[in-house]
């Protein structure tokens, strides 16, 4: 009988520690950019700042010049074709200004994640508006999201760097869906298109 116990204990408690551990991991806040002005013609903008400012969030100026070092990549890989400048902390006027307003940036604790899944998460959160530079009018905004808690080996040997770019890659990928912006071809493609080329 205690044997049939055991048993049953352990075949119900399995799935819950599977479940435990995979819904623990990682999280995202997929960006959604929501249009102040519907009427607003994005293609007449070709230079494009990216900034960062904190709200709350005690991000070191170390982690914001690391993330939009991330974003500024990230954009020129998808959409140097796009925009004839993209850059960061310049004094120039741009057309568009993507700002990143930090609300909540937690590198969380290597130990504590090694220990146990969802102890010791990482977080990067940010309120991401579209700006006319010129105006300094809200054209689009949202927000931006990225959480960490694997456990073991991996949660441990995952940095916040590592959180950064995904959630660059995040806030790129939400920009340019909001824009409708096509991604840079692949050099392949380049290459077979240059074979069609009289």
């Amino acid at each position: 009988m205690k044997r049939l116990i055991k048993q049953y204990a352990i075949n119900n408690m399995l799935p819950l520690l599977v479940l435990m551990v995979l819904t623990s991991g990682c999280g995202t806040t997929a960006l959604v950019l929501k249009s102040g002005d519907t009427q607003a013609d994005f293609s007449k903008y070709k230079s494009l700042l990216v900034r960062t400012t904190t709200e709350g969030a005690a991000a070191p100026a170390a982690a914001q010049v690391r993330i939009k070092n991330f974003v500024t990549k990230e954009l020129v890989d998808c959409c140097v074709q796009r925009f004839s400048r993209i850059t960061m902390d310049s004094n120039e006027p741009h057309d568009l200004v993507l700002n990143l307003k930090l609300t909540v940036y937690d590198e969380g604790n290597r130990f504590a994640r090694f220990m146990l899944a969802g102890l010791g998460s990482m977080q990067i959160h940010a309120q991401v508006e579209v700006i006319e530079g010129e105006s300094a009018r809200v054209l689009t905004a949202g927000e931006a999201g990225k959480t960490f808690a694997w456990g073991g080996i991996y949660g441990a040997a995952t940095g916040i760097e590592d959180i950064e770019k995904d959630f660059a890659k995040e806030v790129v990928k939400g920009f340019r869906e909001s824009l409708r912006i096509e991604g840079a071809a692949r050099s392949e493609e380049i290459g077979q298109n240059a074979d069609q080329l009289p």
